[in-house]
């Protein structure tokens, strides 16, 4: 007699479709002994079914009695001691409270390998795009002590790069396994798990979505509710997709769960609740949580990435009021539980990373913030071997030098920020440093920005503080100022092993080769890590957009630090952000929500939209960002006609002359 669990087992195993290939590869790795891969590299852009994929290989190892343990990078913070700790819980090994990296990294090994003793064992790391600040180190001090027995899994969206590939010896291990979308046939058999069986809607679905999964899945459900033959579904994206969609769930609920889900990072049926102001039933979140592309985590719940960007765009543009009412509810709920003082550390670093995704200075999101990127950037460590690179990178800037300006658009807002970097200033900052200095005082202290040609569009400098550094930051021109306005007690304290740096002098970061919002959110990954390291951040700019950044997230100016390294018409102050102690967090916090200005103007524009109805109201409050009827009407996937007969009601009840004077009217 059989049990529930081979029963669903036997259902999972029905219901996944294509990737024989990859199964079969899979299975060559972890159960051959004649297999010579012990890495397996699983690539693809979003929505291709990268964890679909881990859950059958999942499914497959529990069948054969093979231990399978599962990483997600949602689930730790992206340090050493982040990863460690998440490791030994999945293997669920009580550790000190104040365990120290080394012992952490230590444990986690004699663990592995005592696991791996027994036979083989996969270790499954999946969002690995996300391992940016410890990819080096998972290779160079984690990987080397584990043992061959053992299968290590990487799934994210980009193949391996950097020092996988340029190693041969790493390189000979390791098992790429880029994803590609369904074929025409799997694309059949995936459409007859819904039903379909009609041959030219599965062949209309095939050449809308390209065969890929996410947006087949979310086409099927839009399919069979269609209203209306045609509707130009032939040119949708996969954004428009997801917008239809949503817009056309028959559960006004589910959607309104779904909308508030798009806001957070990582959500729970509390957090929903708080910015819902109102009970959510267990009912109504397990219709949630059972949607194909919502993910369980340590954590909590996420929706797939590329989805959740897509809805969130639809659903901010389409309805901005309701969404900036979330927003301030998210970021005062966000705000309360990162200012606990009844977390861990590690704890406190992840809510710290959601709660930067819903605050922070407008200017500091215009330059940053694009969550779920699908370009195919990647950050390098630069060292004695690739140094040419770097230097090859400075001399391409500085041969085509030029004022710097930028547009960029806080995400939030709309507001439109204006960036300008005189050429001058962009001089001093690359020709007052010598790079193969930089590399000497640590690991990560330069790296480059490449895209998927795999040419440096992008440079990240960031000099670390510690004993052996000391000497070059106090003479350089650009960093010296700080260090000449400290005491001999405060100095001695930057005076430590360069193994545990006191902080980091955020020298330069360039993105002059590209500027796109892609490249930009690669840095602010980055940014973020270092954050999470406990340390003192040290910046100094002369431009003052910058230095409202900066100080919009909690740096304070530096008394009688300012200098004019970069030029006599360019004064610039120095900026410090000290993390060394837990008060000093706290602060940051605390200014990160004062910067929010979270106040009651949706008050007042609701009484000036109570009398329309909410289509109405959409097309009012889209007429302040939309240039023209026909982008409102594609944005609601309404006729022209509609939208102008819609307006035409808008402007007797408001009382309004025309557009002009309804944007005028909502906007103040």
């Amino acid at each position: 007699m059989g049990n529930f669990g081979e029963e669903i087992r036997q259902l999972e195993d029905h219901y996944f479709v294509g990737r024989s290939v990859e199964l079969d590869a899979f299975r060559n790795i972890v159960f051959s002994s004649k297999s010579t891969s012990t890495i397996l590299n699983i690539s693809g852009t979003g929505g291709i079914g990268k964890s679909s994929l881990l859950d059958q290989f999942r499914r497959i190892c529990a069948h054969e009695g093979v231990p399978f343990f599962h990483l997600d990078c949602v689930d730790f913070t992206k340090t050493p001691t982040g990863f460690t700790s998440r490791l030994l819980a999945i293997l669920k090994t009580e550790t000190p409270a104040e365990s120290r990296e080394d012992e952490l990294l230590q444990q986690a090994e004699q663990q592995m390998n005592q696991l791996a003793g027994h036979g083989r064992l996969v270790l499954a790391i999946d969002t690995y795009e996300e391992m940016d600040e410890l990819d080096d180190w998972l290779r160079n001090s984690f990987l080397v002590r584990l043992s061959n027995r053992i299968v290590i899994l990487l799934a994210g969206r980009f193949p391996l790069r950097g020092g996988w590939v340029s190693s041969p010896a790493w390189r000979r291990l390791i098992k790429f396994m880029p994803l590609s979308p369904f074929d025409y046939e799997t694309c059949k058999a995936y459409s007859s798990i819904y039903g379909e069986q009609d041959e030219s809607i599965v062949r209309k679905s095939y050449m809308i979505t390209k065969g890929l999964p996410l947006a087949l899945s979310l086409y099927m459900g839009v399919l069979n509710r269609e209203q209306e033959p045609e509707m130009q579904l032939w040119k949708e994206t996969f954004k428009e997709i997801a917008g239809r969609w949503l817009r056309e769930l028959p559960d006004p609920a589910l959607c309104e769960l779904l909308e508030a889900a798009t806001m957070v990072r990582v959500f729970n049926q509390e957090i929903l609740e708080t910015m819902l102001d109102r009970e959510v039933d267990n009912d109504e979140f397990d219709k949630l949580i059972h949607l194909s592309f919502v993910r369980k985590t340590e954590r909590g719940w996420y929706l797939h990435q590329v989805l959740r960007k897509a809805l969130y765009q639809d659903f901010r543009l389409r309805k901005p009021q309701q969404y900036h009412r979330l927003w301030q509810r998210s970021v005062m709920y966000h705000y309360g539980l990162v200012s606990s003082s009844h977390v861990s550390m590690e704890e406190r670093n992840l809510l710290l990373l959601d709660y930067i995704y819903v605050v922070g200075d407008p200017g500091f999101r215009a330059m940053f913030f694009d969550d779920a990127i699908d370009q195919t950037y990647y950050l390098e460590s630069i060292n004695q071997d690739n140094l040419h690179e770097a230097e090859q990178y400075v001399r391409d800037v500085l041969a085509t030098l030029k004022d710097f300006v930028q547009e960029m658009f806080d995400p939030v807002t709309n507001e439109k920020y204006i960036y300008k970097i005189p050429k001058s200033v962009n001089e001093k900052w690359f020709t007052s440093i010598r790079l193969a200095e930089i590399i000497a005082l640590g690991n990560d202290a330069i790296r480059l920005l490449k895209n998927e040609k795999h040419e440096a569009v992008g440079m990240f400098v960031y000099i670390p503080i510690h004993r052996q550094s000391l000497p070059l930051l106090e003479q350089n021109p650009i960093t010296r100022s700080y260090f000449r306005t400290l005491s001999r007690q405060e100095r001695d304290k930057l005076n430590v092993s360069p193994e545990s740096p006191a902080g980091w002098f955020q020298y330069k970061i360039d993105f002059s080769k590209d500027g796109s919002a892609a490249a930009r959110f690669m840095f602010f990954q980055s940014y973020l890590s270092y954050y999470l390291k406990g340390g003192l951040m040290i910046y100094s700019t002369p431009m003052k957009y910058l230095q409202e950044a900066v100080k919009g997230i909690g740096y304070i100016e530096v008394p009688r630090a300012t200098h004019k390294a970069f030029g006599p018409d360019f004064p610039a102050p120095v900026f410090a952000l000290d993390f060394r102690e837990d008060k000093d967090m706290k602060k940051f916090v605390d200014n990160l929500y004062r910067s929010t200005k979270v106040d009651n103007k949706d008050e007042a524009l609701d009484a000036v939209l109570s009398g329309l109805t909410p289509r109405e109201r959409e097309i009012a409050l889209l007429a302040t960002t939309c240039s023209s009827n026909e982008e409102i009407a594609q944005k609601l996937y309404l006729s022209e006609i509609t939208v102008k007969k819609n307006l035409s009601r808008i402007y007797e009840k408001l009382e309004v002359k025309g557009k002009t004077e309804l944007v005028k009217k909502l906007l103040s």
